[in-house]
């Protein structure tokens, strides 16, 4: 079983002790509708079914192809909506690097406080099995081992709507580089699950991410940096 976070006390509640509070199994969401849970804590090998219906399992699984094919176009697009809207070439990479340095902080707060956050009633559990528990139950599926567009599109545009209220133009280049972040953090992703990634520095990533999933679930949220572990102090 994965170890918990050894700072936190026993009796207190963690994403990693949720099935000693609530019993896996299926969970029904509504009708004939319902999510097949398993433990997320005990990793095994397999390709689970989440729901019966095909239509409804189709859309939990995604290739890489697929997330590149649909949002290079798409970064492309809003880096040409900037230029559109009279942002210079050199303010365009600016807001672009910064788009960028956003993904990184928004790839270890989506990890850390929604993929890990505790349930605390059981439609809690089902979301968060969704939409990151069985990817730990069964770390080496590999549909999914990156995530589909019906979660990724609906999070992207509302991060774009919160740019555009803040910076304005700007936003488009700047939505650029979290899109491009996030492509570079979902390819990677799969290529560490997949095999062994063939430099110094994917073999670190991978080690790093992997002691996540079989031994600190609690800790160690980054997947293309170890940045804000290190500042948040999130390391092991």
């Amino acid at each position: 079983m994965i170890a918990t976070e050894s700072s936190a006390p026993a009796s207190k509640p963690v994403w990693s002790t949720t099935f000693r509070r609530f019993s896996a199994g299926r969970f029904t969401i509504v009708g004939p509708i319902g999510v097949s849970v398993h433990d997320w804590s005990r990793p095994r090998q397999g390709q689970p079914r989440l729901f019966d219906q095909d239509l409804l399992e189709w859309f939990t699984c995604a290739h890489p192809a697929f997330i590149l094919a649909f949002y290079v176009p798409a970064s492309l697009a809003f880096l040409w909506l900037g230029h559109q809207a009279g942002v210079a070439a050199l303010a365009m990479l600016g807001w672009w690097a910064i788009g960028l340095f956003c993904w990184s902080f928004l790839e270890y707060a989506i990890h850390r406080f929604s993929f890990h956050m505790t349930p605390r009633v059981r439609p809690q559990v089902i979301v968060g099995y969704l939409m990151h528990g069985v990817h730990h139950s069964h770390p080496d599926d590999s549909r999914r081992w990156v995530m589909p567009l019906v979660v990724t599109v609906p999070i992207a545009a509302l991060i774009y709507l919160s740019l555009r209220a803040l910076a304005g133009a700007n936003a488009s280049p700047m939505f650029a580089g979290v899109l491009h972040g996030y492509m570079v953090y979902d390819s990677l992703h799969f290529a560490i699950h997949r095999g062994p990634v063939p430099t110094r520095l994917g073999a670190y990533l991978r080690a790093y991410h992997f002691q996540h999933h079989y031994g600190v679930p609690e800790r160690q949220f980054g997947v293309s940096s170890p940045l804000w572990d290190w500042i948040f102090r999130t390391t092991r």
